[in-house]
C-alpha cells in the first residue's frame, strides 16, 4: 500500500513538474532548480483580480476609473523596462493609481480569463485574439470595455505620459502627468540627412506595387531620440545593414504637411497619412508585400522600442515570410532565439 502510495505521489510530482516547464514559456530561459529568472514583481498598485472582466469592468465604472490590460511575459526585457522605469516615476504613479485599473495578463499563461460575453478562455487564448505581438502591450478600455487606445510594446517615460494624457483627455479627465506634448514644435524629419538606401517616394502606393522586395515604410518625427537611436545606432550595425538592404524602404514625416500617395491610392498630407494609420509612436514601422494593391494594408507593424535583437527578429520574420505560418510574433523571436542558443550564439535581448 505504502508503494502505491509512493508511485502515486512520484507520477503527480512528475506531472507537476512538467506542468510548470511547459507553462514557463519566457524569453529567458529556466535556471538550475527550474528558477524562473524572468519573472518580475509588480507593483502593489496593481488591481488583484480574478480576470473576470465584467466584474472588473462594474467595478472600474462604480469608482469612475479605466481598465488597462497589462498583456507581459517573464524575461521580457522591455516590461522590466517597463516596471523599473516608468513604474517609478512618481508622477506616472500617481496618475496610474488614481485613475486606472491595471490587470496583468501573462501572455502564454494558462489561467482562466472571462470575458465580457461570459466565454472562458486562457489567458494566451485571450492574448493571441487580442493580437498581443508585443510585450508589454497595454490596451485601454473605455466604460463600456471597448479598446480605447493600446502601447504594443515598451514606450519611454515622456512618450508613455503622452500617452496616458491622451486617454486621459478623451475620457474628460486632467492628467496628472509632466509630459513632452506633441503640439511642442518639431524638427522637419526631411531635411535631415538620411541613409541613401532610403527613397525619396512620394507614390507610396506605386512603390509597393512596383518593388521587388518587401516594403518597410519608417514613420518618425524630428527631435526624436528614439529615431535617432534607430539610424545611428542599429542600421549601423552589420546584420541589421544586411537585412535593410532586402527592404524597398520609404520615409514618413508624421509631422509633414508634404504631401504623398498614400498606400491606398489617396492623395494626402504625410501628417494626415500618420493619422490615417493610427500612428501613435514614432519610429513605428509598417511592413507591405510588394507587388501588392494598393487596397492591401501592412502585413506587420513594430511600434514600439525596440534593441539590436528584436529589430533583427522583425525584419526576419518578414524577409522569411513567417508571418504566413506563425501568426504569433512571440513565439518566432522564442523560436529564432532557441536556435540560436543551440548553434552557441549568445542571446542578448538588451543590446
Amino acid at each position: 500500500m505504502i508503494k502505491k502510495l509512493f508511485i502515486c505521489f512520484f507520477s503527480l510530482l512528475s506531472f507537476s513538474l512538467l506542468s510548470l516547464v511547459s507553462q514557463a514559456s519566457t524569453e529567458g530561459q529556466l535556471g538550475e532548480g527550474m528558477v524562473n529568472p524572468g519573472f518580475y514583481e509588480k507593483p502593489n498598485w496593481f488591481k488583484g483580480s480574478f480576470l473576470e472582466l465584467q466584474d472588473d469592468l462594474n467595478d472600474a465604472n462604480d469608482k469612475n476609473r479605466q481598465i488597462i490590460l497589462y498583456f507581459h511575459q517573464d524575461g521580457c526585457p522591455y516590461c522590466k523596462k517597463l516596471l523599473d522605469d516608468n513604474f517609478s516615476r512618481p508622477a506616472i504613479v500617481e496618475t496610474m493609481s488614481q485613475n486606472f485599473d491595471l490587470i496583468e495578463i501573462n501572455m502564454w499563461g494558462d489561467k482562466a480569463v472571462t470575458l465580457f460575453d461570459g466565454e472562458e478562455v486562457s489567458e494566451k487564448e485571450f492574448a493571441r485574439r487580442m493580437k498581443v505581438m508585443f510585450t508589454p502591450t497595454l490596451i485601454f478600455l473605455d466604460h463600456k470595455g471597448q479598446s480605447q487606445f493600446r502601447m504594443n510594446g515598451y514606450y519611454a517615460p515622456e512618450k508613455f505620459s503622452a500617452a496616458l494624457d491622451r486617454v486621459l483627455s478623451q475620457s474628460g479627465k486632467v492628467s496628472q502627468t509632466e509630459t513632452l506634448q506633441n503640439e511642442t514644435p518639431a524638427i522637419v524629419l526631411m531635411n535631415k540627412p538620411k541613409e541613401k538606401f532610403i527613397s525619396k517616394a512620394e507614390d507610396l502606393s506605386a512603390l509597393i506595387q512596383n518593388s521587388k522586395k518587401p516594403v518597410m515604410i519608417l514613420f518618425e518625427q524630428g527631435d526624436c531620440l528614439e529615431c535617432n537611436e534607430l539610424h545611428g545606432d542599429l542600421f549601423r550595425r552589420l546584420p541589421v545593414y544586411k537585412q535593410l538592404k532586402q527592404f524597398t524602404i520609404a520615409q514618413v514625416d508624421i509631422n509633414s504637411a508634404e504631401k504623398v500617395v498614400a498606400p491606398g491610392g489617396e492623395l494626402m498630407s504625410q501628417k494626415k497619412l500618420a493619422k490615417h494609420l493610427n500612428i501613435h509612436y514614432t519610429p513605428s514601422i509598417l511592413f507591405y508585400e510588394p507587388g501588392e494593391s494598393s487596397e492591401v494594408g501592412p502585413v506587420f507593424r513594430s511600434e514600439a522600442y525596440l534593441k539590436n535583437f528584436h529589430i533583427q527578429a522583425v525584419f526576419d520574420y518578414i524577409l522569411t515570410q513567417a508571418y504566413l505560418t506563425e501568426p504569433e510574433f512571440q513565439r518566432f523571436v522564442q523560436r529564432r532565439a532557441d536556435k540560436m542558443r543551440e548553434e552557441g550564439v549568445e542571446v542578448e535581448l538588451w543590446d
